[in-house]
């Protein structure tokens, strides 16, 4: 294999132990190994199962996707049925730093018999995380999972697929490596912890949770509106909806969006036709759909795809063009942002595979070493470096924070966050969880659109008398935060930024590459004010290459980064699946770059900034369809609702109005049991199964049918909406939902959390979103500005503590949008629900005075390494 020189990585001397065969654990410790962690893989007496299953890298002795997950590690046989080997495992967690616990309850049973728990307890200086499909504890803990059954209890499938056909889920196995990238950046996190406070923590990681995760704007439209998501209907807009549409060469997307809408597709494709006042509002689009669609058809059919994109966002307008994994191995922007490394080079030419999450100025993610052979990490040099590791670990001590500090991860920093709508605002959101002062800097002038009343609903459908303060997805995605209105198009708006920025730790961007540029103050002037800061540029494709300047939202990123291709109904075109998909991967892929930024920071007192371009993570998440054409098979193409790798699997309907039941045998022993539930004799036909299977469901309801299943030791799941979320076990009893008090006519509603319970330090909802502007004062303050500048500020609206072109926001007729079939149902029953389900986890406290007595902790604390 061809790799990287080596570098010492912003993890480096962090050492980690992986147990156990999750492909999420897998994913996630290879990412840290990619941060420049040594990661000790435990393999068993026959290895990982996974080096088996093919097809296998040129002149290598395990397969494509083993490498792909086992890069950057070493290989360490151990015997669980030896004692000796019991205590050999305790000597290497003596001298690691992070756990990364792969084992379902089932597994840890029958091999080590340590439950994270217990490891927990035993080895109090390290951080675990444990990745299982539903979590340690609960009452589905020891359900059987699988992609299928997560996206379907997750809810990403009940408003996914056509409205007249079977729910969809996403492409391949996308909740193992949504769970890898989230014990990533848990497990930074939970390190850069224990290097403060001297004490470790256990992370408990659920799958299904991560799923249900990405319903930031479902999950708050129900709880704080009242509206259940509906699928796709069969009649969309095809200029909105991310609806792929055929070119000469294969499809493309085209968005129109609140600046422009379809005259200027109109002028690029030389169609005035799309001028009529017809198709000028969503709803005018809707109405004459049919027509549209014809009349894009018709003007596009002779238009390259590639051409059509480039030219498209050449313009400032918002596309996508459906690309395959073949396709993106030849793009020459993701070339040229040297996302690629060569596998095997033994018997004809290298395979690539993509590497790079993102591009860190100061610790360059790189791949060290190949995937290691079985074992070939020798014992003794593993136990010398544990126990090296071990005697130079500094005893525990008291973490150096205020005495109010909250035992927070990240008690003690503040973010700048400068984004809007969904990707960066997500990571601000999950910084302030984690303890963090995070400062949302609006724009007077110009709303987030979150605000403004897109991709979500008015709380209980009422604008209030500050409607921009009541946006339901808004709610979601900036908890925990604080509101400063300040105009950064102004100089003096900028200076104020500038003095910010010095006593910050973090900053995050969404702009384009040009905008910081713009101002003066890319990442080199920014860090001359403060060489400790880090800074997050999270653009569509990054700020080098081709398309640096290109726009993107999730809606035409699907298509561009590969995810389409592979999210469609078997065997039929390509789709899109879920909401704003690409958006959780920048979220979280972010998470896990700024985490090992600070974990540098924390060791070497260096800042750096970090070049996320979103458009190169799709290609991190379907790692099946790259090794597929390069191993001499077809593209994998649209596979529906198959479970990867099962026996068997689908989505059937079950007793009662629009109920989904999903079942997935994965392997002989499932399918055998299977057969018996339905009466079917060994050696069924597919068909035959499907329809047995498809009449047993029907008579019953779909939480029965999966209970009846998983008990037989099939994995089936319920497909849930986000109102059963609401309702349901498994997440209730981990605390997934949390308290939040909203105040006012409001009050205390649910939203939705973090996917893991944390022992250890104080993970949570601190506080609702911000009213626009509240913080305006008390932030100023902590500047320590002179009245006379402040109130300079104000007379010329550089701040401003109302919206300065405030939007017109009204109630929604949801009757109509029910009967139109645009959302599934409207439940009169949110609030209460909302308001009263149990939680153990509730945060209702004023987080003011526990921000402000806290130090910066890179500056009054601290002055150096």
């Amino acid at each position: 294999m061809t790799h990287d020189a080596p570098s010492t990585g912003a993890l480096h001397g962090a050492r980690v132990v992986e147990l156990g065969s999750h492909l999420a654990a897998q994913f996630g410790a290879r990412l840290l190994g990619d941060f420049g962690a040594q990661v000790l893989k435990i393999e068993g007496p026959q290895g990982d199962a996974l080096r088996r299953e093919g097809p296998y890298v040129p002149g290598a002795a395990h397969s494509a996707l083993f490498e792909y997950l086992n890069w950057n590690k070493q290989s360490l046989q151990l015997d669980p049925a030896m004692p000796q080997h019991a205590h050999t495992l305790a000597q290497l967690l003596q001298g690691a730093d992070i756990l990364i616990y792969g084992l379902g309850p089932a597994e840890a049973a029958q091999a080590w018999n340590w439950t994270a728990q217990a490891l927990h307890q035993r080895f109090p200086h390290l951080a675990i995380v444990a990745v299982s499909d539903f979590g340690s504890q609960g009452p589905k803990s020891h359900w059987q999972g699988g992609d299928l059954v997560l996206q379907a209890m997750g809810g990403i499938m009940s408003f996914s697929g056509l409205q007249d056909r079977e729910p969809l889920k996403p492409g391949l196995r996308q909740s193992a490596y949504c769970a890898g990238l989230n014990g990533a950046y848990t497990a930074m996190a939970a390190y850069f912890h224990a290097l403060r406070a001297g004490q470790g923590s256990l992370v408990d990681l659920s799958s299904m949770e991560v799923v249900a995760s990405e319903l930031v704007s479902v999950f708050p439209a129900y709880s704080l509106a009242g509206v259940v998501a509906a699928r796709r209907s069969a009649v969309q807009d095809p200029l909105l909806s991310g609806e792929p549409l055929p070119v000469r060469d294969g499809y493309v997307t085209l968005q129109v969006n609140p600046l422009y809408g379809p005259e200027r597709f109109a002028q690029l494709l030389g169609e005035p036709r799309l001028c009529d006042p017809r198709f000028a509002s969503q709803q005018g689009r809707i109405d004459h759909a049919e027509e549209l669609r014809a009349l894009l058809h018709a003007c596009l059919a002779q238009r390259s795809g590639r051409e059509l994109f480039e030219q498209a966002n050449e313009q400032g307008l918002l596309s996508g063009v459906l690309q395959s994994a073949a396709q993106l191995m030849e793009c020459d922007h993701l070339a040229q942002r040297d996302i690629w490394v060569e596998a095997g080079a033994a018997h004809g030419a290298p395979w690539k595979l993509p590497a790079r999450i993102a591009h860190l100025s100061a610790t360059p993610v790189a791949l060290r070493q190949p995937a290691p052979a079985l074992g070939s990490k020798p014992l003794a040099e593993a136990l010398a470096e544990a126990a090296a590791a071990s005697a130079r670990r500094a005893p525990a001590h008291a973490p150096a924070l205020a005495p109010c500090a909250p035992p927070a991860p990240l008690a003690g920093l503040r973010v700048l966050d400068l984004s809007t709508v969904f990707a960066a605002p997500y990571m601000g959101a999950l910084l302030a969880d984690l303890g963090a002062e995070v400062i949302k800097i609006e724009a007077p002038k110009r709303l987030d659109q979150l605000r403004a009343g897109g991709f979500g609903y008015l709380v209980d459908n009422d604008p209030g008398e500050a409607g921009w303060n009541r946006c339901s997805t808004f709610q979601m995605l900036n908890r925990g935060k604080r509101s400063l209105v300040l105009d950064l198009q102004t100089a003096a708006g900028r200076e104020v930024l500038c003095e910010l920025v010095a006593q910050s730790d973090v900053l995050i961007d969404n702009f384009t590459p040009r905008v910081m540029r713009g101002w003066d103050l890319p990442y080199e002037k920014l860090a001359a004010l403060n060489p400790r800061l880090v800074m997050l540029s999270n653009t569509g494709y990054g700020s080098t290459g081709p398309w640096s300047e290109f726009k993107a939202q999730g809606t035409t990123l699907e298509a561009t980064m590969g995810l389409s291709a592979y999210a469609g109904y078997a065997g039929e075109a390509a789709t899109k699946v879920g909401q704003s998909y690409p958006d959780f991967l920048a979220a979280w892929s972010g998470m896990s770059c700024i985490m090992a930024a600070l974990v540098h920071r924390e060791k070497t007192g260096q800042g750096q900034w970090i070049d996320l371009g979103m458009y190169q993570l799709g290609a991190m998440v379907i790692p099946e369809a790259f090794i597929a054409v390069q191993g001499g098979g077809p593209d994998v193409a649209c596979r529906g609702n198959a479970e990867w790798g099962a026996a068997f699997s689908g989505v059937f309907p079950a007793a009662g109005d629009n109920q989904w039941v999903a079942v997935s045998a994965g392997r002989a022993p499932a399918l055998a049991q299977l057969l018996c539930i339905l009466d079917l004799p060994a050696g069924a036909a597919a068909q035959q199964i499907e329809s047995a299977c498809r009449a047993w469901c029907l008579q019953r309801g779909a939480q029965s049918a999966a209970e009846q299943l998983q008990s037989a030791g099939v994995a089936a799941g319920a497909v849930n909406d986000a109102g059963d979320l609401l309702r349901e076990p498994q997440l209730l009893a981990r605390g997934f939902f949390e308290r939040v008090d909203f105040g006012g006519d409001i009050g205390v509603r649910a939203l939705i959390g973090r996917p893991y319970q944390w022992q250890g330090a104080q993970v949570g909802i601190r506080r609702r979103a911000p009213h626009f502007g509240e913080d305006n004062a008390a932030v100023l303050e902590s500047l320590q500005l002179p009245p006379e500048r402040v109130a300079a500020l104000r007379a010329s609206q550089v701040v401003s503590d109302t919206p300065l072109k405030p939007p017109q926001l009204r109630p929604i007729d949801i009757a109509s949008l029910v009967a139109r079939g645009t959302i599934k149902t409207y439940d009169s029953r949110y609030r209460e629900l909302s308001s009263a389900f149990p939680s153990s986890t509730t945060y209702l406290k004023t987080f003011t005075h526990d921000l402000l007595c806290l130090p910066r902790a890179g500056y009054a604390k601290r002055t150096g390494p």
